[in-house]
C-alpha cells in the first residue's frame, strides 16, 4: 500500500523501509427527503502515520445540500465537504497513479473545507462553484482562530467540460484567499491561491492532465511573505480496456519559507528556499468492475537551502475495491 510520509526526506535521512498498509476504509451514507434536500456523510477510516488526508476525525464528508429554484437550479450545500479545486482527488482511487503529489501532501491546496458552497450549472458545458469556509486548512483549533480574525476564508472555481461521456474534457480555474496568520484577520494579512486543473484528451486512449498553483502566505508583522509555485503533468495511456499507464510529474518551488506563519503549510517548507521534484511512473489492471490492482516507482529529488541534494526512491503496489 501507498506510504506518503518519506517524500520529504533531507539529507541526512538514509531508511529502507518495508510493509503492509491499509490506507483507508470509506464507508458513505446518503439520504434524500423529498426532491430538494440530501444528507450525505463519508466516515472514512484511515492511518495519519502514512501520509493519508486523516485529519478528518473519521469524518471526510458530511453535508445537507438544498436546491434553490432559480434559473437552471442553484445547490446550496453547507457542512463538511470536498474542496473543488485541484487535479488529484481525496481518494487514491480517484487518481491514476498510487501516491499524491508534494501539491497535496503539503497542504498547498485545501483538501476538504467546513461552511457554506453554492453550486450553479448556467449549461451542460460551463458551471461555478463559490464558497465560504472557516480557514483554507479546515482546521478550528488554529492560531489564526481567534477574536483578532475578522474575516472567513472564500473561494470560486469556474468550471469549463466538454466531449463524450466517460471521457469528458474538463479544464477548471480556482482562487481562493483566507486569512491564515494568527496577528491578522484583515485584507492585507490574507493568504492567496490560484489554481489552474485540467484534463484532456487526445483521441480514444491518451489523456494529460495537470495542475498549476501559485500561493502566497502572509507572514506575521515584520517577516515577508512566503510565495510557493508548484505544477503536475500527468500523461496517461489506455493501452486495453483493462491495461493502463501513467508518467506524471510534479514539482515545488518555496521561497522564503522560514518567514512563514501559516499552520498549513508542512515544517520542511519553513525554510528559506526549497526545490522538490518527483517522478512516477505507474501501471494499473482492471481486474472487474470496481476493482483495480496499481504498481508505481517513484522518485524523488530534492534541494533544501543550507543542505544537500537528496534522492529517494519508492516501489509500490496497491489493491482498490469500491462496491
Amino acid at each position: 500500500m501507498a506510504r506518503d510520509g518519506w517524500f520529504g526526506v533531507q539529507a541526512g535521512d538514509k531508511n529502507k523501509d518495508f510493509g503492509f498498509l491499509l490506507d483507508e476504509v470509506e464507508l458513505d451514507l446518503t439520504k434524500t427527503f423529498g426532491e430538494n434536500i440530501r444528507v450525505r456523510t463519508d466516515l472514512s477510516f484511515t492511518d495519519t502515520a502514512i501520509g493519508s488526508p486523516a485529519a478528518y476525525n473519521l469524518v471526510e464528508q458530511a453535508y445537507v445540500t438544498a436546491n434553490i429554484a432559480a434559473g437552471n437550479g442553484v445547490e446550496f450545500l453547507v457542512g463538511r465537504f470536498a474542496a473543488p479545486i485541484g487535479y488529484e482527488g481525496i481518494d487514491r482511487n480517484d487518481n491514476n497513479t498510487i501516491t499524491r503529489s508534494v501539491l497535496f501532501n503539503y497542504n498547498l491546496r485545501p483538501r476538504t473545507l467546513t461552511g457554506a458552497k453554492f453550486y450553479y450549472a448556467f449549461s451542460d458545458a460551463l458551471d461555478l462553484h463559490f464558497y465560504v469556509a472557516n480557514n483554507l486548512a479546515d482546521d478550528v483549533h488554529a492560531a489564526y482562530n481567534t477574536d483578532a480574525v475578522l474575516l472567513p476564508a472564500f473561494g470560486t472555481r469556474i468550471g469549463y467540460t466538454w466531449g463524450d461521456e466517460g471521457k469528458e474534457n474538463t479544464v477548471g480555474l480556482s482562487v481562493a484567499m483566507s486569512p491564515e496568520v494568527a496577528d491578522g484577520g484583515k485584507m492585507g494579512d490574507m493568504s492567496l491561491l490560484g489554481d489552474l486543473d485540467w484534463n484532456i484528451w487526445i483521441g480514444e486512449s491518451f489523456s494529460v492532465g495537470g495542475e498549476g498553483l501559485f500561493r502566497q502566505n502572509s507572514a506575521t508583522s515584520g517577516a515577508t511573505d512566503t510565495t510557493l509555485f508548484g505544477g503536475i503533468l500527468d500523461l496517461n495511456y489506455l493501452f486495453s480496456d483493462v491495461w493502463d499507464g501513467t508518467l506524471k510529474y510534479s514539482a515545488l518551488r518555496v521561497n522564503n519559507g522560514a518567514g512563514n506563519a501559516d499552520a498549513t503549510v508542512h515544517a520542511p517548507l519553513l525554510v528559506a528556499k526549497a526545490f522538490l521534484h518527483e517522478i512516477s511512473a505507474a501501471g494499473g489492471y482492471q481486474i472487474a468492475d470496481g476493482a483495480k490492482f496499481k504498481a508505481e516507482y517513484k522518485l524523488n529529488w530534492t534541494k533544501y537551502s543550507a543542505a544537500s541534494k537528496n534522492v529517494s526512491h519508492a516501489f509500490l503496489g496497491q489493491f482498490e475495491y469500491a462496491f
